[in-house]
């Protein structure tokens, strides 16, 4: 690896809701969380909580960076029925913006409103050779804590994780025209004991996320498009 000073145009830009989620990737990108790893040149930047935040953080890094691909890294819990391990990463399939008033046919979003983002597939089955499996992510507005809530939601999407921030830095990308995939350590299971097992399990599942890219980059980053 070989670091340089201040960043312009990257071909990989890996975001985190917040810097703690990025602690990880310090290991092939040393403390500046910038740099170039077989010949990929990579920067690690924190776009902010929760969906507006990540949406506004992700528009201005594109803008500022101008990379050729974006991964996600961070944190998701696992809705009922899903066999995952806490601890255990998981590579995005599809990102899908979920209203709980919909699933609950309390509420509708409007029919023209873009709520489904593809992974980029070459990426996502590179992210994946390590043999971490691929779910479909859910990006509710705040954290679901009702246990028969998360089951319904679950159930509705046929399974997969529930995160804060995938669909709007998703949607970002593909305003942009670029391409976008996302790599979550689960940390909890979705429901009343979440934010618990949250606050307990965050940091070894953001860094188990950031193993599976640290290994994807170090072998080459399969799939990532060409400059």
């Amino acid at each position: 690896m070989q670091s340089t000073s201040v960043p312009g145009a990257v071909d990989l830009l890996v975001l985190a809701a917040y810097a703690p989620e990025l602690v990880g990737m310090r290991r092939l990108l040393g403390e500046q969380l910038y740099g170039n790893v077989s010949g990929v040149s990579v920067s690690c930047k924190a776009v902010g909580i929760g969906l507006p935040n990540a949406t506004a953080g992700t528009t201005l890094r594109l803008l500022q960076l101008r990379p050729r691909a974006v991964v996600l890294v961070g944190t998701c819990g696992n809705y009922p029925g899903v066999q995952l391990a806490i601890g255990e990463a998981v590579v995005g399939r599809r990102v899908l913006l979920v209203d709980p008033t919909e699933v609950e046919r309390r509420g509708a979003m409007p029919e023209p409103m873009g709520r489904m983002v593809e992974c980029n597939p070459m990426i996502s089955l590179g992210l994946a050779t390590g043999k971490p499996p691929a779910h479909d992510v859910a990006n509710t507005l705040g954290v679901t804590t009702d246990d028969l809530l998360s089951s319904r939601i679950g159930a509705a999407l046929g399974g997969g994780v529930e995160n804060l921030e995938a669909f709007g830095i998703a949607n970002a990308c593909a305003l942009q025209n670029v391409p976008f995939a996302c790599v979550l350590g689960v940390s909890n299971r979705v429901g009343s004991t979440g934010r618990e097992e949250w606050r307990s399990h965050h940091k070894g599942s953001a860094l188990a996320a950031c193993e599976v890219i640290n290994r994807w980059l170090a072998n080459g980053a399969a799939g990532l498009p060409h400059g």
